[in-house]
């Protein structure tokens, strides 16, 4: 038999590197880049780890500080 396990949300933060531009934070090996748009790297993270399922993006409450640009949370839905 095999455990079946949720596949619960995932929170992720993205910090402003000025080379580098919006990077995510690390999920599961993976991390993804953006110069220009902090979503776009966490749409891609959300590809990377959650390869065949529709995920939702949203944005989360969080003041900017430090390099911490902002926190996204990865919901994959149609489960």
């Amino acid at each position: 038999m095999v455990a079946v396990h949720p596949i619960k949300a995932i929170d992720v933060s993205v910090k402003w590197d000025g080379i580098a531009g919006y990077v995510t934070s690390t999920v599961r090996g993976q991390r993804a880049s953006c110069t220009h748009d902090p979503a776009a790297p966490v749409q891609r993270l959300a590809e990377k780890v959650l390869p065949y399922l529709q995920c939702r993006i949203e944005r989360l409450e969080c003041p900017p500080a430090g390099k911490l640009h902002s926190v996204w949370r990865i919901t994959p839905e149609g489960l």
